[in-house]
């Protein structure tokens, strides 16, 4: 939780709460009389669709952001919510990639530009994210809300906004007051949005609110319903008429939103109709109810597990469940409600707006950071929360010497946590000792989150193997993590705190305008042209540089491999080889494949097969530096198995040392 006392800019701005969404991004704030409200957008609808275009002289957001994806599908972005915190792009914009914090800074500036029109400057704002958002998404977020010109003031969970929405809506309209020694409230928020689904159970005791467990997927949401549908039709288009409307952008985007439409009639009626049109050809397709059931079933039976998952985690039968609170447009589908019902032998609450609940709790949660009360009768609030994931560090196994991870604090353990563990250092006379800090769930390290290191170095020599070093986590409710290790025998400590650097790339967001619409560019905005025709950059900044080193190095881990040790470690240490023999020949195939497209591209002269092409050309070059990146950190991770593994070549430390700066430099420059 962040402290932020009230200060005179603060007295000329009401608490603002921000919903932003996959698919639907909503502001609220809280009204004179200290009652939450949605604030219209520009065109006077309370819900914004999360949408971007990009036109020759300005970026256009919403409604008319998806009216122009059929026009020019090249200039469009949605869904972008999905990719923040990835670390790689999957999106671009006339053939340039954009950064996830980029689109979204550009949906916050117009909910901030919109709400400014009625409320007057906004700086502070509460932005919600999914319970299940880990830590660099949370922080990709806030990176955002700062590039949009927004002072982010905390970040809350989407079912935490929505059960203070419905416990501010209890306590003021319904409830009586809670008899002495009946125990609190239990809650099970369902939250099913456009592109995410999380399930939470909390405790609210008045105006205290407390998170017992959570657990969600951040890739399943109504967007993936949606696609279920457009294949649907799309295949019975390409049986009919042996042409696939999915491979024309234009016609594609207008399917998508006429399944979207036809998805939200069928909440409403039994059966609707979708007209499917490609290449001077139309079908029109009866779809009903029971159809997109059954293609949809498997995605529901998801949130069904997911549900049943957090009951147990947090030790609960049904009988334990007071309430299930339905929240997120998706939750609209009648099979959610019906699934709910039969699984929990509840009537699924629905009294709360699925669209406007987590935005309403988000602006109560800003008054009570900004020092600001609602309305009188309502409790005062109190957030306890939980880690979504469990953090930890890495270690080295004695009795194999592979690396594992080590949890020092399990998701859904209550914030702010603190937890000590003791490890060892692997060998005698070690000079130094370096402390890997991850979140996730895996014992592998190379399956969970890296948050950061801190390093003890230049240790006194002549120390025994085996010496202790104790590592403590402190986890605060604002999600800030700070990692310790000490020495006892030495006296020799370091800690850090783990802050994702913010790249230099997301420094301006009027920059970003500037070269996204070829009309507001000037001499020093100037970028490759979004031209099919050109090649990915074959050599990035140091790029030649870098391909010596990694080439040196490979060839150490070649030479490595032949010497004649003995036990698990070698086993592993080929193991950690394949795996990055695999990762480059992936990477030549993706260069191959995109020779291949350009190729084509080159040879077609008809200007809508152009296009079409055009598109398969950008996603090649996202494949092709995907499968880089893939294949350079496995080498590097290769190259830490060596030095882990005591039985690295000489200089191999130094050459990895190096490789990260260098990587450090062209993610920066590039």
């Amino acid at each position: 939780m962040s402290d932020h006392s009230p200060s005179q800019c603060e007295s000329f701005q009401p608490p603002v709460g921000i919903d932003l969404g996959t698919t639907l991004s909503v502001v609220a704030y809280l009204d004179a009389t200290g009652r939450p409200t949605t604030l219209p957008n520009r065109s006077g609808d309370l819900l914004t669709p999360s949408a971007l275009a990009f036109e020759d002289d300005c970026v256009i957001v919403g409604k008319e952001a998806i009216k122009g994806s059929v026009i020019t599908p090249e200039a469009f972005a949605d869904c972008f919510k999905r990719d923040m915190g990835r670390g790689v792009y999957h999106r671009a914009v006339g053939g340039q990639e954009v950064p996830p914090e980029v689109f979204n800074a550009f949906l916050l500036e117009r909910l901030k530009q919109d709400a400014e029109q009625r409320l007057g400057p906004i700086r502070q704002a509460v932005i919600t994210v999914p319970a299940f958002f880990d830590e660099r998404r949370r922080k990709a977020t806030q990176d955002a809300g700062r590039l949009a010109g927004l002072d982010v003031l905390d970040i809350i969970n989407e079912p935490t906004a929505a059960a203070v929405a419905y416990g501010y809506h209890t306590a003021i309209l319904a409830a009586a007051p809670r008899r002495k020694g009946q125990r609190p409230e239990r809650l099970l928020v369902y939250d099913l949005g456009g592109g995410t689904f999380d399930v939470t159970i909390l405790e609210i005791d008045g105006g205290t609110f407390r998170t017992v467990a959570t657990d969600g997927d951040v890739l399943l949401g109504g967007k993936d319903f949606d696609r279920r549908l457009v294949d649907y039709v799309a295949e019975n288009f390409l049986a009919e008429h042996q042409s696939d409307p999915r491979d024309d952008p234009h016609d594609a985007a207008q399917l998508w939103i006429d399944v979207q439409e036809a998805k939200h009639t069928l909440s409403q009626r039994r059966k609707t109709t979708i007209v499917c049109s490609h290449r001077g050809r139309r079908m029109r397709q009866e779809i009903t109810r029971e159809t997109f059931e059954s293609l949809t079933l498997d995605l529901l039976g998801r949130t069904q597990t997911t549900t049943s998952l957090v009951l147990r985690q947090a030790g609960l039968q049904w009988d334990d469940i007071d309430r299930v609170l339905l929240i997120g447009g998706s939750t609209r589908m009648p099979m959610v409600a019906d699934m709910l019902r039969s699984a929990t032998g509840k009537e699924p609450d629905q009294s709360q707006s699925a669209d406007e609940a987590v935005a309403h709790g988000a602006a109560l949660y800003a008054a009570m950071l900004m020092h600001r009360k609602p309305a009188a009768g309502s409790p005062n609030l109190r957030l306890i929360n939980v880690n979504s994931h469990s953090l930890g560090v890495v270690g080295v196994d004695p009795k194999t010497g592979r690396r594992l991870t080590v949890t020092l604090i399990p998701k859904n353990t209550p914030l702010p946590a603190t937890h000590s563990k003791r490890f060892q250092t692997a060998r005698a006379n070690q000079p130094s000792v370096r402390v890997a800090v991850v979140e996730g769930e895996s014992p592998r390290p190379e399956h969970c989150i890296p948050l950061g290191k801190c390093v003890i170095r230049d240790l006194p020599k002549g120390l025994p193997k085996g010496t202790r070093i104790n590592v403590q986590y402190e986890y605060a409710t604002n999600g800030r993590l700070s990692v310790s290790a000490q020495i006892p025998s030495t006296g020799q400590s370091t800690g850090v705190e783990i802050e994702r650097k913010v790249s230099e790339e997301l420094d301006n967001l009027d920059r970003w305008r500037r070269r996204l619409c070829p009309a507001l560019r000037t001499g020093e905005d100037e970028v490759q042209p979004a031209d099919a025709s050109k090649s990915l950059e074959s050599s990035p900044p140091h790029g030649p540089e870098r391909t010596v080193l990694l080439k040196q190095l490979d060839e150490m881990v070649i030479r490595v491999g032949t010497q004649a040790v003995r036990g698990p470690v070698i086993e592993w240490l080929e193991e950690t080889r394949q795996a990055a023999r695999d990762t480059a020949e992936a990477m030549h195939e993706a260069e191959k494949n995109l020779q291949r497209v350009e190729a084509t591209y080159e040879a077609t002269v008809d200007r809508i097969e152009k296009t079409q092409i055009a598109a398969m050309v950008a996603k090649a070059r996202l494949d092709v530096q995907n499968a880089r990146a893939k294949a350079r950190f496995a080498l590097l991770d290769l190259g830490r198995e060596c030095v882990d593994a005591r039985f690295a070549p000489h200089g191999l430390e130094s050459l990895l040392d190096e490789i990260e700066r260098l990587q450090q430099r062209v993610k920066s420059e590039g």
